[in-house]
């Protein structure tokens, strides 16, 4: 089953946005702390909420993976 391109959108930004939260809030050349953006010991927030975002992601394409069959028509015969 193919997946949808709103779900195949919706899980590519949940995983790109959810590995910047795991990757680049570490002591990295593009990190919030080097471009100037407040400094912090907080980066445990950072990990939380990216795992969240890739774990929505994995639930997303999981989710649509699943197929859904209508059941099947019951007929029933009076005699």
């Amino acid at each position: 089953m193919a997946i949808a391109g709103s779900r195949l959108a919706l899980i590519a930004v949940l995983i790109i946005v959810g590995l910047y939260f795991l990757v680049f809030h570490r002591d990295l050349p593009l990190n919030h702390e080097a471009v100037g953006l407040g400094t912090g010991d907080v980066h445990i927030a950072h990990d939380v909420i990216g795992l969240i975002l890739v774990g929505g992601a994995v639930l997303v394409w999981r989710k649509s993976r699943t197929v859904t069959t209508p059941a099947a028509p019951t007929t029933t015969v009076k005699q």
